[in-house]
């Protein structure tokens, strides 16, 4: 009887194709140039992950749990209720940094693979309308107007980051996410308590 896979070994190796794939990009990614960089084999890879399919997922899934954490990190750091329009500054700051461009670029790779092959990648054409309603729960929105203003915010973001990453312009580009900070900032009042109000 066969062993079962170390999940040690699978962690490590995971975390490693996460890493590639965030200096890389993801591309026509195949097993065998993979484990060559993992320095192992394309059947250790099957025999942790059972197919290529299935590591692409747990990369997808890693990737998630990075920007989650970070996230959560900066949620929980605030001495106060942290308010939409301080994550949003935030988020350009660290996502706009030279230092953060191949994880950007490997955003929107794995929009355009999405677009052409959408079993393979899950979750990545429907997964960020759904986080960025969580962010707006966190921020104290309230629950009816989640889809509307997490559709505005995911838009918005998602484009500015595609013009960052189309012309390099992150002056002007900044100063846009400011006008988008400074809206949702002026659009809705946080109260005591991290609850808020939409103005009229």
């Amino acid at each position: 009887m066969a062993r079962p896979p170390n999940p040690g070994i699978r962690e490590r190796l995971r975390n490693q194709a996460v890493d590639y794939v965030l200096s890389y990009g993801f591309g026509d990614l195949a097993l065998r140039p993979l484990a060559k960089a993992l320095n192992t084999n394309a059947r250790m890879l099957v025999y942790h992950f059972g197919s290529r399919e299935g590591l692409m997922r747990e990369i997808l899934a890693g990737l998630r749990e990075r920007g989650d954490a970070h996230i959560e990190a900066w949620f929980q750091a605030g001495k106060n209720p942290r308010t939409l329009s301080e994550f949003l500054r935030w988020y350009w700051q660290r996502m706009s940094a030279p230092r953060a461009q191949p994880a950007v670029r490997l955003v929107f790779e794995l929009y355009a693979l999405a677009l052409r092959n959408p079993r393979e990648y899950p979750g990545i054409l429907e997964a960020p309308l759904a986080y960025w309603q969580k962010l707006t729960r966190k921020a104290g929105l309230r629950s009816e107007f989640e889809t509307a203003e997490a559709t505005l915010l995911l838009a918005a973001t998602r484009g500015l980051l595609l013009d960052l990453c189309a012309t390099g312009d992150r002056a002007r580009v900044g100063r846009a996410m400011q006008l988008l900070a400074q809206f949702v900032e002026s659009r809705y009042e946080q109260k005591p308590g991290g609850t808020a109000k939409r103005k009229a």
